[in-house]
Order: structure tokens, then C-alpha cells, then sequence
């Protein structure tokens, strides 16, 4: 009797464990054995098995549900008793359609107070089979739950092929629901927030498809009303362009577009606010979080400041790829954006001079006193940005010096420790504009984690930098040997320049003239033909900085630079 007993425990500690990651007859082939039907208050329904409503298989459950109004009249189906294991996530799917397009609330709910659910999630069924997922968002070990399918309109629905698993990660699911709102507004929520709002669809104006969002607003006084999006999920470190058209009736009111967390703090991702115009106007904002929260965020807020009626339509969001970037690369504002240090007994300042500038009206300037005692004494840095992997990139610079031969390096690196150097460079400075160039690659994509150029200055004297910029691998640099060259000797006027360019003091060695623009791509050749002196109709010339490289008939190279306005 013992080992009678004891097998009896082992049998049914397998099938409890079996039962915890698998739903009981999920494809309805055994008819409803294991599901629970009910309707309550005034609700009608019948559930019935038939092969019409089969996706796979001979049998699937048709629900033909009739008088619902939720929450307090309702019709369900429940799945048998699940579980959930510690450290798992797990992923619900099943098929499903509508005779409309219907809504259908599925939540994973404890059998017991307080009636927790651990998935939750409103799907908009079609006329045709499609798959459905929802997913649990954390990973406690939980016992007693049970799928619940619950329809908020009366209608014919049908399912098929329920599957319950665990997963060692979660996909995400970003998304929009009826951003066209040719649905109506299903998808959407209204909240008063101590005013009024009373969101419809309207076919009397819209921007795409057949209906926009008409939003009536009053009361602001007391409070300002949200129209939201459904919930969604948000990715860690991916940034969202989110897109929408709207107008207002008399134009010149205010509203705030957000994405934010659907639940207190209300977290907000991104935030803009926008002036409305009586025309239909597309507007953006950008989105991004540092943690991926499943379920629980509106990608699409709007909140409403001022009394009126407004619409939106056409709203959808892009993933944004993440591009490396300068900000203030041509130092027109401040050194706001540019991380500066002075240490380690080093005497110097960093400031903004009209003085001296490449391109613009001024450029940084960098004045030491007493160099530190290690490089990284005095040190000038651009601000984070970001790089995608097994991309190469140039890093553009132009520096000046007081003298010839002032010592610096130029670096990219990890903005965090321990400030990886994915490219390290010395240089010396001529005293006349000179670009700088170096390029890198990593073997992964990094989020708001580099410096593309951190600036080291080891000598004492002034130093002015302007016009930093990041471009792609094909970018063209001037070779610092050649812009050194015997360029003080050339005359050009007028610079800037409207028509043409007179160039005087050629050395007669000179056989030929290249225009290029300031990224290298040549817009016109001229022969020079031992020429003292050239007039160059730029006329055709888009307005912006270019590059007049004079090749001699050795091949050396003198390059002077000139500004079309």
C-alpha cells in the first residue's frame, strides 16, 4: 500500500505540472470539455461547437452573443485552471474572427479575490482568421488563473487553436489602434480630468481614408480632458516618431501631444505641445524610454488646453534609427551642448570669439595657459549621441592655431567608463584653417552613449575649432599635408560671392582648378593653362561653402575655400 501511495503522488504531481503550461483541450476537438460558459444580468449568448467555426482541425467554438453591455452585463468563456511558474513569462495566442469588426476583451485572471489579472489586452476582431497574443508581464509564480474571453458588442464570433507557453523573453507589440478612425473611435479613451470631452468620428472632414476624430471640448476652466490610444508596449532604447494630422474649428488653440505611462506616475516619454491651425497640418514628437514596459503605455496622448472642437487623423508612429549626430558643430549659440575640463593644475579657458570662424560667424576658442599633467587636462568634448553597428563613419573637424605645431588629440569613445576609445588621433595645428578627419566603426549598435569627438590640447597657445560634423564612410577629406601648402599665396575676390570669383597670384606651375563642395564632390573643373589670374562665374552654385583645389604639375595640391551667398 505504501509504494501504491506513493505512486499516486508522483502521478498527480506530473499532471499538475503538465497542466500549468498548457491549456485543456485548446482546439475545442472534445467539444467544451474544460471550458466554462456564462452570461449574466440581462445578457444572451450561446456557445456552440461546429466545423464552421474550425480554423485547423474539424471543431472550433462559435459565440452568437446578444443584449451585453459591460461590465455589469456580460457573456465569458474561461479556459481550465493555469499556472504560472517563477521566472517565466508566458505568451497566450489563439484564432479568432468576427461577423464585424468587434471588439473582445482576454485577461488572465486569479479564480480568487481580488480577481488579479496578469494579461490583459483589447483586440478588434475582423471578419477574417487571425492570430491574437497577449502575454503576462512578470515573472512571479502564480497558481489558480484562468483565460477569460469577454465581448463588448453584441455579435458572431469564433476561435480556434488556443496555445499557453512559457518564453524566456517578450516580444514587443508597438502599436496605434485605429489611428484613421475609419472604426470610429473604438481603441481610444476619453477622460474628462474636471472638464468635458466628447470624442465621434466624423465624415465631414477629414485628412485620410473617410473619417477623422471630431474632439468637442469645454470647461477647461476646471480641468483639461485626454484622448488617448490604446495601450502598447515600449521598447528600451529605440526612439518613435509619432505622426498625426489635426486641426481646430477657429484655429490658434493649443494642445499637448504625449506618450506616457497609462497608470500613475503617468511617466511621460515625449512631449510637445503644438498651436492648431483651421487647416488639416501634420505634426510630430519623438518618443523614446530607457526600459522596456510591456502593455502600459499611450503612444498617443492628447490633451486639450482651451475650449473648442478639434480633429485628428492619420496618426502613426516610425522607429527612429539611431544616427550619430553633433550638436552645435558650428558653435553659432554657446559651448552649452560641449562638455568642457580643466584639471590637473592646467590653466586655460574655452569661450565663443567672432574673431576667427571657417564657416559661419565664429568658432570655439580654446586659449591655454599651462597644459596639466596628464592629456586629459584640458579637454573640450561634444555631447552623447549614437552609432549603429558595423557602420563607419568620418569625423570632420576644422582647427587653427597661433602658431604651427600646437599639439592636440582627437578621440571618439564610450561617454560612460571606462571610456572605451573606438578611435584615438595627434595632430599638430597650422596657423590657417586646416580640416581634420579620421573615421571608426564598432561591432555593435549603441544608444546615447558616445562622444564622437573628444578634444585634447597639449600645447600652450590658442586654438580655434569650427565646423565639426560626422558623415559616412565615403566622405572625402582634404589630406592635411596637401591644405598646407603653399596657401597664403592665392587672392580671391569677392568672398563671399554672389556671380564671380576673380582669382589673382596663381603660380604659373598651376595646370588645373577644381571646384568641389565643403564634403568633397567636385561641381566643376577648369584648365588653367599657366594662368597669373582667373574670374569663375558661380552663378549655377547653390548657396553654401566650396572648395578651390589647385593641382600643379607635379600634383601637389592648394586648396582655399570661398562662400557662394
Amino acid at each position: 500500500m505504501k509504494k501504491l501511495y506513493i505512486l499516486f503522488l508522483v502521478l498527480t504531481s506530473l499532471s499538475i505540472n503538465a497542466q500549468s503550461d498548457t491549456i485543456c483541450n485548446p482546439s475545442f476537438e472534445d467539444s467544451l470539455t474544460n471550458w466554462g460558459t456564462f452570461c449574466n444580468g440581462s445578457s444572451t449568448g450561446t456557445f456552440s461547437i461546429n466545423s464552421a467555426s474550425a480554423y485547423t482541425g474539424s471543431l472550433g467554438l462559435e459565440m452568437d452573443i446578444n443584449s451585453i453591455a459591460p461590465p455589469s452585463n456580460t457573456c465569458a468563456l474561461s479556459s481550465c485552471a493555469v499556472d504560472l511558474q517563477q521566472g517565466k513569462f508566458y505568451m497566450i495566442s489563439f484564432w479568432a474572427k468576427s461577423n464585424s469588426s468587434n471588439d473582445v476583451l482576454v485577461v488572465l485572471q486569479r479564480t480568487s479575490a481580488p480577481f488579479t489579472n496578469y494579461a490583459q489586452k483589447t483586440f478588434t476582431f475582423t471578419t477574417s482568421w487571425k492570430k491574437y497574443q497577449l502575454n503576462t508581464t512578470d515573472t512571479n509564480a502564480v497558481n489558480n488563473l484562468k483565460i477569460k474571453i469577454k465581448p463588448q458588442t453584441n455579435g458572431i464570433y469564433s476561435f480556434d487553436d488556443f496555445s499557453f507557453y512559457p518564453v524566456t523573453t517578450l516580444p514587443t507589440n508597438t502599436e496605434i489602434c485605429n489611428g484613421d478612425f475609419e472604426t470610429g473611435v473604438s481603441g481610444w479613451s476619453q477622460a474628462n480630468s474636471g472638464a468635458n470631452i466628447l470624442a465621434v468620428s466624423d465624415s465631414t472632414t477629414y485628412q485620410n481614408g473617410s473619417f477623422s476624430a471630431k474632439i468637442d471640448i469645454s470647461n477647461t476652466v476646471n480641468g483639461q480632458p485626454i484622448f488617448s490610444s490604446c495601450k502598447s508596449d515600449i521598447e528600451k532604447n529605440k526612439k518613435y516618431r509619432i505622426h498625426f494630422w489635426a486641426k481646430s474649428l477657429v484655429g490658434g488653440q493649443l494642445a499637448t501631444a504625449t506618450s506616457s505611462l497609462s497608470s500613475p506616475p503617468y511617466t511621460n516619454y515625449g512631449v510637445e505641445t503644438f498651436t492648431l491651425t483651421t487647416n488639416w497640418t501634420e505634426y510630430t514628437f519623438l518618443s523614446e524610454s530607457d526600459s522596456t514596459i510591456f502593455g502600459n503605455v499611450r503612444f498617443a496622448k492628447f490633451k486639450f488646453l482651451e475650449d473648442g472642437t478639434y480633429y485628428l487623423d492619420n496618426i502613426w508612429y516610425e522607429e527612429v534609427p539611431p544616427q550619430p549626430f553633433v550638436c552645435d558643430g558650428n558653435f553659432e549659440t554657446d559651448l552649452t551642448n560641449w562638455t568642457q575640463t580643466i584639471n590637473n593644475g592646467a590653466i586655460a579657458s574655452m569661450s565663443i570669439t567672432p574673431s576667427q570662424a571657417q564657416n559661419g560667424l565664429q568658432s570655439a576658442m580654446i586659449l591655454v595657459n599651462t597644459i596639466g599633467t596628464t592629456t586629459g587636462s584640458i579637454q573640450l568634448t561634444s555631447c552623447k549621441t549614437d552609432i549603429v553597428k558595423d557602420s563607419t563613419y568620418t569625423v570632420s573637424f576644422w582647427m587653427k592655431g597661433s602658431s604651427n605645431g600646437l599639439e592636440f588629440n582627437a578621440i571618439t569613445s564610450f561617454a560612460s567608463p571606462p571610456y572605451t576609445a573606438l578611435s584615438a588621433n595627434s595632430f599638430t595645428t597650422y596657423d590657417q584653417w586646416t580640416e581634420y578627419c579620421y573615421s571608426f566603426s564598432h561591432d555593435s549598435t549603441i544608444l546615447d552613449d558616445i562622444r564622437l569627438l573628444k578634444l585634447q590640447f597639449l600645447s600652450t597657445g590658442t586654438y580655434h575649432l569650427d565646423y565639426v560634423n560626422v558623415y559616412g564612410s565615403d566622405y572625402i577629406c582634404l589630406p592635411v599635408d596637401v591644405n598646407q601648402i603653399l596657401v597664403g599665396d592665392i587672392n580671391i575676390f569677392p568672398n563671399p560671392s554672389s556671380g564671380i570669383v576673380n582669382i589673382n597670384d596663381l603660380n604659373r606651375d598651376y595646370s588645373l582648378l577644381a571646384i568641389s563642395s565643403i564634403n568633397g564632390a567636385i561641381v566643376q573643373t577648369l584648365p588653367l593653362k599657366s594662368l597669373k589670374s582667373i574670374s569663375v562665374d558661380i552663378n549655377s552654385l547653390e548657396d553654401g561653402i566650396y572648395l578651390l583645389q589647385f593641382t600643379n604639375k607635379k600634383g601637389i595640391i592648394t586648396t582655399k575655400k570661398f562662400i557662394k551667398n
